[in-house]
This record gives C-alpha cells, sequence and structure tokens, in this order.
C-alpha cells in the first residue's frame, strides 16, 4: 500500500519556498562547459601538464561522436615552483584538438597526439627548449592497451596505421559518412556496390598497423614489423617488445553455453635493436588482458584462452613456452564489459601468482615445486597494480597489499589513486601492472603515500594532494583537482607552503542551482537518491532515471553539472519543475521480474513524506535503462509517461542489430556474436539461447507486452546506432495498438546524444512530453497518432 501522509515538516517546507533563487540549469549552460583532462607531472618533478577540454558546444566538429569530446583539448604548462605561470604548451590550432601522451624517463620530452580534420598525429614536445616537432606517424588511440612507450631517454616505440589514416577506434565514428556516398555512386553508375559476410564471403579484414621505433633527437622512424596488431609491450630493459596479434573469430559455442567473445590472437616478439621478429607456435589463443614481463627482462607472462581450459604461459624473448599454470588451478577468464575474457596474474620473483580455483576454492595460486599454495589474504575481487623484483601490489576492498613470493600479504593501506599517469592506456590497464612498481596510498590525515611492490628500506615521505592528483615526491608538491562538484573546477597545487588554486573553470555555475541527493530507504532493502526542484508550491511530479544491475552506494555523479551528462541529465529536469529518483536496482536472477515493483518501491518510499507526488510518475531511460523503461510500463499503469533512448525492446531481434558503420563494413558475423554475447553473458542475462529457453527472451521483451502499456511512449533512435529495428518495430506496435505514442530520429548520433543540435531539440521533446502527460490535468490524449507527436518533433 503507498503512503500518501504529508507530514508538518515537508508540507512547511513546500509551502515556504527560498526568497533567493539560484539560476536553473539549461542545456546551453551544459553545452558551454568546459572541464579538465589528463594532469600530470613529470618525472623530474619540474613541469606540470594539463588538458582542459572544450565545451560541448565549442568542438571543431561533431561527427567523431565521444572521441570528439575527450581528444578536442587544449594543452597548458607551468613550472611547479611558479604555479600561477601558466602558459600554452605548444602553438595550438583552433580547429584541432590536442593530448597528452607519455613523458620520457627523465621528463625532457613529452609525446602529444593532435587531432585536426580527420587526421591524427603525433609529435614530441621538447620540454626544455618549448618547442615541438611534429610527425606524420597516426598512432593507434590507445583502446586496448598502449599506443607508444619510451625505451629510453631519446627512443620510444609507436604503434600505429600505415600511411597516415585515423586509427579505427576514430574512424569508425564517421565511417557511414565518409563511405556511403563513394557507393552510392557506384550503384547509380551501375556498377557493383555491396557487401557479403558468411560462407562464400571473402575472409573478414583486419586492420594493419605498424610498430615503429621513433628516435626523438633525429625524428627518425624506423619499421620494426607489420601486422594486425592491437597492442604492444616493451621489455624493462627495452630491448625485446611483446606484440599482440589480432585474429579471427571464435565459433560461438553450442547452445547450451554461454556465450564468450573470442578471437584466436597470438603473439609476435621483436627484438628493438635487429628488428627481428618470433611469432612463438606455442603462444596461442593470448587474452588482450595481459603482458607481463618480469622484472629482469627475461620473459613474458601471458594467458592462454582457447578452446581448452586456460593456462597461463611465460614466453622468453626468443621464443620458448612454458607452461606456468600451478597444477590444479584453472585460471579465472571472466569476461569483461566488452566480452572478451580476462585473466589476473603477476610474477612474484622468478615465479608466478594467478587468480583462477582449485578444488572448487576461488582464490589466488602459486606452484611452489611441488606444492600448490594460496593467498588467504586475497579475496575474489583483487587485481595487480604493481610489480617489482620479488612482490607484487594488489588492489583488494579497497586497501592496497604487498604480495610476497611465500603469498604472505602485508596490508599497506587504504587505496589511493588508481590513475595511470603514463599515458593514454586502454582496457588492458584493469588487470595488468604496464610496467607499474608503485602504488599509493592514503595515509595519515588523508595524505597521500608513494609505496613500492619491493619494500624500501625507509619508507617514503607522503603529500598534501587531493585523490588522483599529480605529485612531484622530491619536491613535495601535488597538482589536481576536486573529487566532485564546484572542486573539480579548480586545479590547485599543494605544498609545504599551503595550496593555492591556480585555474578556475565554468564560473557561470557559481550561481546555478544544484539540488542535493537524499538518500531514500524503504522496506524490503528498497533505496535510491531523489532531487528536488529549488521551490514548488505542491509536490512536484517525478521521473525515475532506472538502469537495471546498477546501484549508487553514494550520490549519483550524473546530477553533477561537470558531468556534462548530455543523454539523460536529470538536473534539467529538476530545473523543469520535476523531481528525480535514481533508484538501486541490483542485478537479480531474471532482469526483468518484478521491474516496475522494484521502482515503485522507491518511489513510495520516497513520497512517504509528501515531498513528491507518487501519483504522477514518468519513466526516462536509455540503452538497457531504456529497455528497463519501457518494460516497466508494460508491469503497472501507475507510470504516466516514458521516454526511451536508443534501447533494445524485443531480445531475439538483439541477435542482429548493427549500426550503418558495421553493416556497410561487413560486420554482420561479429556483430552477431557480440549480440548473443549481450543476451546471454551481458545485461540482459537470458544466460542461454533463444532457442534453449524462448519463453525467457519472451518474458524479458517490452515488445511481447507491448498491448499492456497504458503510458504514452516517446522513443528516441540515434540514426547511427545499432538498435534502430528496436525503435522502429516498438513504434509500430504502439501504433497497431492505438497507443499514444512518438518516435524521433536523431541524425549523425551514434549510441548517445553528441551534436549540440540535436541535444537541444531532445531535451526540448523531453520537457514538453513529461509537461504534457505529468503537468496538465487534461485527459490523456486520444490514441490518434498525430496527437502523440510532441510539439516539437519534424512533422
Amino acid at each position: 500500500m503507498r503512503i500518501k501522509l504529508i507530514s508538518a515538516l515537508g508540507a512547511l517546507a513546500l509551502a515556504c519556498p527560498s526568497s533567493a533563487l539560484s539560476e536553473p540549469l539549461t542545456i546551453e549552460t551544459l553545452l558551454g562547459l568546459e572541464s579538465f583532462g589528463r594532469i600530470d607531472i613529470d618525472p623530474s618533478g619540474s613541469v606540470a601538464v594539463f588538458e582542459e577540454r572544450r565545451a560541448r558546444g565549442d568542438l571543431p566538429r561533431y561527427d567523431l561522436q565521444p572521441e570528439g569530446a575527450l581528444r578536442y583539448a587544449r594543452l597548458y604548462r607551468f613550472d611547479v615552483d611558479m604555479p600561477s605561470e601558466i602558459r600554452p604548451l605548444l602553438p595550438m590550432d583552433d580547429g584541432a584538438g590536442y593530448t597528452m601522451g607519455p613523458f620520457s624517463p627523465d621528463g625532457s620530452r613529452l609525446v602529444v597526439f593532435r587531432l585536426q580534420d580527420l587526421t591524427f598525429r603525433l609529435g614530441i614536445v621538447d620540454l626544455r627548449a618549448g618547442a615541438v616537432a611534429w610527425s606524420d606517424l597516426s598512432p593507434e588511440s590507445g583502446a586496448w592497451g598502449r599506443s607508444v612507450q619510451w625505451i629510453s631517454n631519446v627512443e620510444l616505440l609507436v604503434l600505429g596505421m600505415p600511411e597516415g589514416v585515423l586509427p579505427p577506434r576514430l574512424a569508425m565514428q564517421n565511417a557511414t559518412q565518409r563511405r556511403l556516398p563513394d557507393l552510392w555512386a557506384q550503384a547509380a553508375r551501375g556498377e557493383p556496390a555491396f557487401v557479403s559476410v558468411g560462407q562464400g564471403a571473402a575472409a573478414e579484414v583486419r586492420e594493419t598497423r605498424i610498430l615503429w621505433r621513433v628516435n626523438a633527437d633525429t625524428g627518425a622512424a624506423v619499421v620494426l614489423s607489420e601486422g594486425d596488431f592491437l597492442d604492444f609491450e616493451a621489455s624493462p630493459d627495452g630491448r625485446h617488445v611483446a606484440v599482440l596479434r589480432d585474429g579471427p573469430l571464435a565459433p560461438p559455442p553450442g547452445l547450451d553455453v554461454s556465450t564468450e567473445f573470442r578471437r584466436a590472437r597470438s603473439l609476435r616478439l621483436v627484438n628493438t635493436v635487429t628488428g627481428r621478429s618470433i611469432d612463438p607456435p606455442g603462444a596461442a589463443d593470448i587474452s588482450t588482458s595481459l603482458l607481463g614481463w618480469s622484472a629482469n627482462s627475461s620473459a613474458l607472462l601471458v594467458a592462454s584462452i582457447g578452446p581448452a581450459p586456460a593456462r597461463l604461459l611465460s614466453v622468453t624473448p626468443s621464443g620458448q613456452v612454458r607452461d606456468r599454470t600451478p597444477t590444479g588451478v584453472a585460471p579465472d577468464t571472466t569476461p569483461d564489459v566488452f566480452g572478451s575474457p580476462t585473466a589476473h596474474a603477476a610474477w612474484l620473483g622468478e615465479g608466478a601468482v594467478g587468480r583462477g580455483t582449485r578444488d572448487g576454492r576461488f582464490g589466488w595460486w602459486a606452484q611452489r615445486g611441488t606444492e600448490v599454495v594460496v593467498a588467504n589474504s586475497l579475496s575474489e575481487g583483487g587485481r595487480v597494480l604493481a610489480q617489482g623484483q620479488e612482490a607484487a601490489l594488489i588492489e583488494d576492498r579497497g586497501r592496497i597489499l604487498r604480495l610476497r613470493p611465500d603469498l604472505s600479504a602485508e596490508d599497506l593501506g587504504p587505496t589511493g589513486n588508481l590513475a595511470r599517469l603514463s599515458g593514454i592506456l586502454g582496457h588492458r590497464r584493469a588487470t595488468d601492472p604496464m610496467g607499474a612498481v608503485q602504488a599509493e596510498i592514503v595515509g595519515d590525515g588523508g595524505q597521500l603515500c608513494r609505496v613500492f611492490a619491493d619494500a624500501l628500506p625507509s619508507p617514503s615521505p607522503c603529500v598534501d594532494a587531493a585523490p588522483g592528483a599529480s605529485v612531484s615526491w622530491d619536491r613535495q608538491i601535488s597538482v589536481g583537482i576536486g573529487a566532485e562538484g564546484r572542486a573539480s573546477n579548480r586545479l590547485e597545487v599543494r605544498s609545504a607552503l599551503g595550496s593555492e588554486i591556480v585555474r578556475r573553470l565554468n564560473p557561470e555555475l557559481d550561481t546555478v542551482y544544484v539540488p542535493q541527493g537524499r538518500l531514500i530507504t524503504g522496506p524490503n532493502g528498497a533505496r535510491g537518491w531523489v532531487y528536488l526542484p529549488e521551490t514548488t508550491t505542491q509536490p512536484p511530479p517525478v521521473v525515475v532515471i532506472p538502469y537495471p544491475g546498477k546501484t549508487y552506494p553514494t550520490a549519483p555523479r550524473a546530477m553533477t553539472p561537470e558531468a556534462v551528462q548530455m543523454t539523460l541529465n536529470g538536473g534539467l529536469l529538476v530545473a523543469a519543475g520535476y523531481a528525480v529518483i535514481y533508484p538501486d536496482l541490483p542485478a537479480n536472477a531474471e532482469p526483468s521480474a518484478g521491474l516496475a515493483d522494484r521502482i515503485l518501491a522507491v518511489v513510495d518510499a520516497a513520497a512517504v513524506d509528501g515531498s513528491i507526488d507518487a501519483d504522477r510518475i514518468g519513466l526516462w531511460g536509455h540503452s538497457f535503462g531504456g529497455w528497463s523503461v519501457v518494460m516497466s510500463a508494460a508491469q503497472s499503469e501507475r507510470f504516466k509517461a516514458v521516454i526511451a533512448v536508443n534501447g533494445a525492446y524485443n531480445l531475439p531481434l538483439s541477435l542482429s542489430a548493427m549500426s550503418p558503420h558495421q553493416r556497410m563494413q561487413g560486420d554482420n558475423t561479429i556483430d552477431a556474436i557480440s549480440g548473443a554475447r549481450w543476451l546471454e553473458t551481458g545485461q540482459a542475462g537470458m544466460l542461454q539461447s533463444f532457442w534453449s529457453d524462448p519463453e525467457r527472451y519472451r518474458r524479458g521483451s517490452p515488445f511481447e507486452a507491448a498491448d499492456r502499456i497504458a503510458a504514452p511512449v516517446l522513443l528516441f533512435h540515434g540514426e547511427l546506432d545499432f538498435l534502430g529495428a528496436h525503435a522502429e518495430q516498438m513504434y509500430a506496435a504502439l501504433v497497431r495498438l492505438r497507443k499514444p505514442a512518438a518516435l524521433t530520429y536523431l541524425f549523425g548520433e551514434d549510441h548517445s546524444i553528441h551534436n549540440p543540435g540535436n541535444a537541444r531539440i531532445y531535451y526540448e521533446q523531453v520537457i514538453d512530453w513529461f509537461d504534457r502527460y505529468l503537468k496538465t490535468e487534461t485527459p490523456r490524449s486520444s490514441p490518434a497518432i498525430a496527437a502523440a507527436i510532441p510539439p516539437s518533433t519534424p512533422r
């Protein structure tokens, strides 16, 4: 039963609005916000460099989707001894974006990247001379792991694209816009214009990349190797480099086995001096999660994750392969969020330790002679942060432990800073130390303290620093920004002399009302966060923003303007007079089971004090959240308006979901396996194939329950996204059932919203829709299709 009692305190708060109101948050404010990107101090501790990312309304172009928001930055520097004297790091063109790579080991040089038009280039800044030398090399984006690595103060390795073309992560963002006109022109001339996939079609073509050794003094770039490379890691002595080679897709498993996304990947070992390369035949089906050189450069630790049981392998520079899997241990290869099986392992002296299962017990295991030992102090969630000559640092349950060769663990303290400051690093950073030998803990008084994998004779001094700050340990100076809110707009330098704000962004936010979240708890574990308008004369209608599987231990960061959340900005709804709720929805056995009741339990808990109107409830969701709001509307008539963005509404249809980019490039097989993985082992939680349990898929498909949806539904679809058929089919079902519905296509958008013009139209329609069905006292509109179109929808 819902509680409608309005407490005296709640009624008083509603009746007494503040006399000094702030400015409301607007879409124009969001589009004008800048942000700090990477901040780092060079290894010598003398120069700090930071990225200042441009406002979303001030980017040179908008067809690079999320990559543009990250890559269109400006670079600045200052001497840590004179922090107020900030100046541009290098000459910068207004039509380009600049981002940081790694410093050279001695701190005299810095790799930088420039994105201009549709070219991506690598440059090297001489920090002492203040000059930059641009190359013709187009480096990889670092999506998997490394794109650049210094092997000395003068030489570096660069993984990049032949003939200066864009790396795939950037190129795929606008592949449709660039390539479709040529295909259309070919068809118009009567020439072949087609793509074939599957049996009898041409073999899948994988991107070729080049590994260069670059001399920063002369600018000379020598080709070391060429192939279908993804990632690389140089040995500590810089004499060898392990390169991860891409390979063909592995076939899907049987119908009774949940899908993983696997490729047959292998290794190449290259001598950086002679250029001689070896492809070890015994190193097959290599995981992207681990390329771990031993501290003495004698061998590389990798994980083989093929159809046979996974194994931990060591590979010497000469190509000798040795099985390092402890006897009886099955290494853990749980797929990551992208569906790629991952492994967790590290060197401990001459031996290896890995995460896995033995005799039904999960843990960290190592072989010691004929004995297999387990690290009793580590949990299932531990991960390797750093590696030394004899020991490793493991981050586990919010603390950092030093794991010794005998598998005893020393608790060093609370985790301080998990940021990797050595450059643009990709997915591998979540599981692999990537050459790190140290980490940071929080010491007494909240100071940041440095700890090494191998214990030092005396402890390293601690420094006053904000979480995530870059530190000059020798000079006892830190540079960083606040963790949240207004503090994230301020660049602060801290030292023994005190603290100083040296750069401020977004002063316009000082007058903007930012609602503070209130934690909600209710019966049976109901929990979430509610945000209220600054003032109102009656309990406002409420819009719930659910996402199955997500919980909020602290207030959602998306509600701070600095997060620049463009797709689901609850702050804009609060500014429009709505209460907003983010409910905790921990994963359950079947994602759709009782979904509406779980959401409503949080709404009812928030309504106990009368601060919201639990009779006027809207739902707003994106992606899997889009699925959840339409699914919930089919389970309860209490929801009065629904907006879903780029959701999946008919689960079996996700097997065929693909974007125009992938369709044009013939990536249908990849998409089929990716779709199956999302359904079976990903968010959808079906756990088996459609043909093994079709009823489970039907129960989880809002399309199957469209006749039970009473609320008006507004669907949005990014025209370049892979879920177009879902939106069209759901809309068609609602039209056929004479339900109030509308569908808006956002052209040039992929899975999220980036174009400022589209963002303006999108929020105009979102607020119009909620106003129409949650704020007016008039009856719900008739099911006539024309009546369901939002006023701002193109006709």
